[in-house]
């Protein structure tokens, strides 16, 4: 196993330094979708339709509009991946506030998966941090929220 003492300078970041950043990120995110990735292949699935349950399954009655900022997609990428979605009986459209407006809820169906793809997920990060003490998992927490632009964080926030 790598020494993560070797790949970081605690004082000065050089570009190298910050280039092995960059690597932790794409392994790490790589092997963290992994799981997720194998269910959602069984069926026929992908990444765009495990955002859009994920996010469908987070906030209750989520509009389209909110979830177009959240993912920060076009309506036509948006479209395919929903229209599958609510044809294959995982997430159900309904009229909102005014007729205009669509809201975006989960069926039971749904929520199976997003529980499935979720726990994958969350036991995979219960497992490497079980070793790990609060200033080590605030200081992960820190960093990552630093990462998200300002605009982003405030869906962050909404969310939380």
């Amino acid at each position: 196993m790598t020494d993560l003492n070797k790949l970081f300078s605690p004082l000065f970041l050089s570009d190298i330094e910050i280039r092995k950043v960059i690597e932790l990120i794409f392994f790490s995110y790589r092997d963290f979708t992994s799981g997720p990735d194998k269910v959602l292949d069984k069926i026929n699935f992908g990444r765009a339709h495990h955002r859009v349950i994920y996010f469908v399954g987070k906030k209750k009655q989520i509009t389209i509009r909110n979830l177009l900022e959240i993912l920060q997609i076009t309506k036509q990428s948006l479209s395919r991946v929903l229209n599958q979605l609510v044809k294959e009986g995982y997430i159900v459209v309904s009229v909102g506030k005014d007729k205009r407006t669509k809201n975006l809820s989960l069926t039971i169906l749904g929520i199976e998966l997003e529980k499935k793809l979720s726990n994958i997920q969350i036991n995979r990060i219960k497992e490497i941090i079980k070793n790990a003490d609060e200033k080590d998992i605030n200081g992960f927490k820190k960093i990552l929220y630093a990462m998200i632009d300002e605009k982003n964080q405030l869906h962050f926030n909404d969310l939380n």
